[in-house]
């Protein structure tokens, strides 16, 4: 591989200046100065130097903010809202229920 016209490609490619998911397949191992059957070990070593590992980075994040995240959106804002309705309505008709036993316990003793 020449190492001038090699270098100028393959540095067109890591700075992203070349859109190798438009090209046709046999132009994009043009570009990336190989061939179906990969690279040697030697182009393998020169092009870790040129483009460091295949490695993707890792993001910090919050877990508890992530829980949260699931809980921002309308949906779950309407399931709250039901639930709260449903807890309300519901001690308010045992209440209900219960104070018409305590009516009809003080109707039957008195009558």
């Amino acid at each position: 591989m020449d190492s001038s016209g090699g270098e100028t490609a393959l540095e067109e490619v890591k700075n992203e200046t070349v859109d190798l998911e438009t090209i046709p397949i046999e132009e994009v191992f043009v570009q990336l100065k190989c061939t179906k059957q990969g690279l040697t070990s030697a182009e393998g070593d020169q092009r870790l130097q040129l483009f460091g590992p295949n490695k993707l980075e890792e993001k910090k994040e919050n877990k508890f903010l992530t829980f949260l995240g699931f809980m921002w959106n309308p949906l779950s804002w309407v399931m709250e809202a039901a639930a709260i309705m449903a807890i309300a309505l519901a001690n308010g008709v045992i209440r209900y229920i219960s104070s018409l036993d305590v009516k009809i316990s003080v109707r039957d003793v008195v009558l």
